[in-house]
């Protein structure tokens, strides 16, 4: 049967109807002007740090393609949680651009009170990196693999050590996975500042650290790398075995990310994934990524979606079955 009076539809339907299509028309019209502005890349975290440097490099690749400013705004404190709550609060128009780690998307909901939800507040964009984690421990310590640990380990428990960044960091949370992997009672020790100068004199045994800062202590002969957190063994030391070689369900997720406002429409979503993945493609930045010991990403929205959602379920359910709480 073919309606020509839309009196025929009940009034709620064709109400309906129409407000999803003036949504669908009015996403297809920003899409089509965006950006429309210049447009902030936010960055939770300080200055010159990994993400903040991997923000500062795209901004430079992506804006002349984009043809607006890009500028990079560091919105520093609380754990993450007033750059990441900022962002999930601005207006949704593929204008204000999330930069982030996973600490405040996947760890501290299940440790902090939050004002908004990052699953639902934000949209995923894409991954930008995952980068490369050691096992380290102090240069002249008399252990040299992860297995010799790992036995040192059981024969006195709870007395070697791992360092962390504070109750809760990815840091410590990788060492509780370690220890539950490997099967060993070991002693947290949380600092509020580096425990670098520790680990390097053997007060703390050992810390999973990133590529960035760890790499160039291992090549000055300060501290010496057990294991890598890495899909594969890494170019630069073939030798060295991933965490994944000798504990196969060792595999805590870190990442940087790029997330936008829910409710921005998919088809800028779009353009804005494209726009990442080309940058991440360039030479530049690939190298920069290298140097960081760190993958390029590239993931759909979908799919890093997926990607955060398993590693929110996970650090969740270690986070409340260990009684972790925020210092």
């Amino acid at each position: 049967m073919i309606f020509n009076d839309v009196s025929c539809f009940p009034r709620r339907l064709f109400l309906s109807v129409l407000m999803i299509l003036s949504t669908l028309v009015a996403g297809v019209a920003a899409a089509q002007t965006f950006p429309a502005k210049p447009i902030h890349f936010v960055v939770a975290g300080p200055a010159g740090q990994a993400t903040d440097l991997l923000a500062r490099l795209l901004a430079e690749k992506m804006s002349p393609r984009l043809k607006q400013p890009i500028i990079v705004d560091n919105k520093v404190g609380a754990a993450g949680i007033i750059g990441t709550e900022f962002v999930a609060k601005a207006p949704p128009d593929g204008h204000t651009i999330l930069i982030g780690q996973s600490g405040p998307i996947v760890i501290n909901p299940y440790l902090y009170k939050l004002n908004f939800d990052p699953q639902k507040d934000l949209a995923p964009v894409t991954l930008l990196s995952n980068g490369a984690t050691f096992m380290v421990i102090r240069a002249d310590s008399p252990i040299n693999s992860i297995d010799e640990f790992i036995a040192e380990a059981r024969k006195v428990p709870g007395k070697l050590s791992f360092a962390s960044y504070g109750a809760g960091s990815l840091s410590h949370l990788m060492g509780e996975s370690f220890k539950g992997a490997a099967g060993v009672n070991l002693l947290h020790v949380p600092y509020k500042a580096s425990p670098m100068l520790d680990i390097i004199s053997g007060r703390i045994d050992i810390i999973f650290e990133a590529g960035p800062s760890a790499l160039p202590l291992i090549n000055g002969g300060k501290i010496k790398a057990l294991g890598v957190l890495s899909p594969q063994r890494l170019a630069i030391m073939p030798n060295l075995p991933t965490m994944g070689e000798r504990l196969p369900t060792f595999n805590p997720k870190g990442f940087i990310g790029v997330f936008v406002p829910a409710g921005t429409p998919p088809a800028i979503i779009s353009t804005l994934h494209a726009e990442f993945v080309q940058a991440l493609a360039t030479s530049e930045v690939r190298k920069r990524l290298s140097d960081g010991i760190a993958r390029p990403g590239g993931l759909s929205p979908a799919e890093f979606g997926t990607y955060v959602k398993s590693a929110s379920d996970e650090y969740g359910a270690m986070i409340k079955e260990l009684n972790i709480k925020a210092e």
